[in-house]
This record gives structure tokens, C-alpha cells and sequence, in this order.
């Protein structure tokens, strides 16, 4: 514990500090790290460590949506576990945090994460989670009624991209047309079309099915001025 007090003290933490205070785990593509079934949740919580997962739901006709794609070095599925509400559940409701990718985890039990609650740090962290979760699912809703498509792919782009050896941002591959697609309610042919525009107009390039970003200076001004690009 005193190991513990002297690390997670500080008014700072780097999540990676919390590491050794979880367990190792890997998971294939489309297993399930955390699930929620009408109020009946896991009692574990993660911090990814690498790969992709989404938070996401399956209608009743199999369609599955995507809320939110969780980066790494974030808390995963901790929500339950600090939520005291009981909610009425009309129906059945069924959200899962699914690994989209191969995925490295740290699992952290319940008990061990409530004794983590007790220093400040690792709160300010968890805040700092929600709400950057919180904003990101803001901006999509709005984004998805209010603002033209090209915008809405172009905010996905920025989000979504990171660095590579190259100097630009990367899109993980992970990201076909069809799962952008699906994400942002359009057709994997109205994708395909914008990714073609935005080459053309040399914001974008392609190196095999990798998108990179290399003016993301223009995308964002695209994105503030709302420009219409032909696609």
C-alpha cells in the first residue's frame, strides 16, 4: 500500500501507473470486455492498453450501432460500477463494449478499483474519461443532424487518425468503408466517393487500404467553414 500511496499520490498519474494494479489480458476481435443486459453488468473494469474497442448495441433485427470507439490508455467499462441509480428498463436493452481489433487490456477487479477511488488522482482521471467520452458523443449527435456528410467524415477522420512513421495521421485499417459506414449512417459508396475527393484535393492519400491525413490544417478549415467539395 505504501508503494501504492507514493505513486497514485501525485496530482498527476499517467494511466500506464495504474497497470500493475490489474491483470494482463488479451482479447480477440469480437469478444466482449464489458456487457450490460438490462441493469446486469460485469464487475470488472479495463484500461486498454492497445487495439480498438467500441461501445455498440444489436437491435432486435441484428443491426448493430456504434456509440463510441474507446482509445487506448482509457478506462474501459467503469461506468456500472460507480453507478448507484436504479433505472427502469422497458424492454431489453443489451449494450456491449466489443473489441473491434485484437486487444490488450489491464482488468482491474471491483474491489481493487473502489480501494483506487480513494486517492484523487485516479478520480481526476476518471473524469477526465467521462468527460472527454461525454463531449465526443455530443459532437457526433450533433454532427449526424445537423452537419453535411462531407463534415461528419472529415470529423471522424481527425478523431479517429493517429501518428505514424510517416509524420502524418493514420487511420488505423481496421476502418474499412463499410465500418465507417455503418457509423456514420451513410453507404460504403458515399465513403468511397469522399475518400476520392479528398485525395483529389490533396488532403488525403492512400498508401495500400491505409488512409493517412496530410493536410489536416485544410480538413479542419473544411470542417469550419462547412466547404462544399464535390464528391
Amino acid at each position: 500500500m505504501l508503494i501504492l500511496e507514493r505513486v497514485i499520490m501525485h496530482s498527476t498519474l499517467d494511466i500506464t501507473e495504474l497497470y500493475q494494479y490489474g491483470e494482463r489480458v488479451t482479447f480477440k476481435k469480437g469478444d466482449n470486455l464489458a456487457q450490460s443486459v438490462t441493469g446486469e453488468t460485469s464487475g470488472d473494469i479495463y484500461i486498454l492498453s492497445s487495439g480498438i474497442c467500441a461501445l455498440s448495441s444489436i437491435s432486435c433485427d441484428g443491426k448493430e450501432t456504434t456509440y463510441l470507439y474507446f482509445k487506448k490508455r482509457q478506462f474501459v467499462g467503469f461506468v456500472p460500477l460507480m453507478n448507484n441509480l436504479h433505472l427502469n428498463y422497458y424492454g431489453k436493452k443489451s449494450f456491449s463494449i466489443v473489441a473491434k481489433t485484437p486487444c490488450v487490456a489491464y482488468r482491474i477487479s471491483n474491489r481493487q478499483f473502489q480501494d483506487l477511488l480513494g486517492f484523487p488522482s485516479v478520480v481526476s482521471l476518471m473524469l477526465n474519461t467521462l468527460t472527454e467520452n461525454h463531449i465526443y458523443l455530443m459532437e457526433h449527435f450533433h454532427s449526424s443532424k445537423n452537419e453535411p456528410a462531407l463534415v461528419q467524415f472529415c470529423r471522424f477522420l481527425l478523431d479517429q487518425a493517429e501518428p505514424c512513421e510517416s509524420g502524418h495521421l493514420a487511420l488505423n485499417t481496421f476502418f474499412t468503408y463499410q465500418e465507417i459506414a455503418c457509423y456514420l449512417g451513410m453507404h460504403s459508396v458515399t465513403i468511397a466517393r469522399m475518400v476520392k475527393s479528398l485525395r483529389a484535393e490533396e488532403m488525403i492519400e492512400k498508401t495500400g487500404h491505409q488512409i493517412q491525413i496530410i493536410n489536416p490544417e485544410q480538413m479542419a478549415k473544411l470542417i469550419t467553414e462547412e466547404r462544399k467539395i464535390d464528391y
